[in-house]
């Protein structure tokens, strides 16, 4: 009981130190070192819990990393730009130029940045500790189930937790879940969430509003169900395109305990 009270309260410091840093605080300055002290905080909570560290919740830097990154960067990154462009022309925003000089890399590096960081420490938060957590307490189709879930309920933090956006958090947290439990890496599921995320920020920003990305855009108008029965659908799509491609991989066995083979 007692381990899992210590557990159950590091995952809600880490998620209220998280987001109340990418939330509240407006200096950007300020906000980049909060962010960057997530990762020593991150790293001693894990070690209070019995793991080895930022490693002990998958981060770590192996031959593999930058391949599982790089690859889940592309189905992230791809997905979500196809579904823009199907967006785009179906009326939904309408692009009316496009940022150049300073003002262009100033974006591009604030959402590069802005989206990796935010990217890794959620999916450390809500992949790489809670399943390290629980990983040899319970079957692996219990740790995706409860990992999606606390990633959809957390969403609040960014839309507002309605009906729509907890099912599309709950499909997307499909292929970041099982690209974690496939490879035993964080940098399997945060590229394909920072690849989507760097599509959405060259359209809106970090900010999420119209033309606070490279492409300056207008709102337009698009069909509330047509528009959420896209996104549901591409959401979906990006699952099948990652357990296509990661259900041939395998993590370390003596590494992992083979958790991710009960899939």
């Amino acid at each position: 009981m007692k381990k899992f009270i210590t557990g159950a309260a590091s995952i809600f410091i880490l998620d209220v130190y998280f987001n109340a840093s990418a939330h509240f605080i407006s200096n950007g300055a300020a906000q980049f070192i909060c962010l960057l002290l997530f990762f020593p905080i991150a790293s001693y909570i894990a070690k209070i819990n019995g793991l080895d560290g930022l490693k002990g919740i998958g981060l770590r830097l192996d031959q593999k990393s930058l391949k599982y990154f790089t690859a889940s960067f592309i189905m992230g990154f791809g997905a979500w730009a196809i579904m823009y462009a199907i967006y785009w022309r179906l009326g939904k925003f309408e692009i009316i130029g496009i940022k150049s000089g300073m003002d262009a890399v100033m974006t591009l590096v604030f959402v590069a940045v802005g989206f990796l960081l935010g990217s890794l420490i959620n999916d450390l938060i809500t992949r790489g500790l809670i399943i390290n957590l629980l990983k040899g307490k319970l079957a692996p189709i219990y740790l995706a189930g409860i990992s999606i879930f606390v990633y959809a309920a957390d969403d609040f933090w960014n839309g507002g937790l309605t009906v729509m956006n907890f099912v599309f958090s709950m499909i997307l947290g499909l292929s970041l879940t099982y690209s974690f439990l496939k490879t035993g890496s964080i940098w399997a599921d945060t590229g394909i969430h920072f690849g989507l995320n760097t599509a959405f920020g060259l359209l809106y920003g970090l900010n999420g509003k119209e033309g606070g990305g490279i492409l300056v855009i207008n709102k337009g108008n698009i069909d509330f169900v047509l528009n959420n029965m896209i996104v549901l659908t591409f959401a979906a799509l990006l699952f099948a395109v990652s357990y296509i491609y990661y259900r041939g991989k395998s993590i370390e066995k003596k590494r992992e305990n083979n958790v991710a083979e009960a899939i």
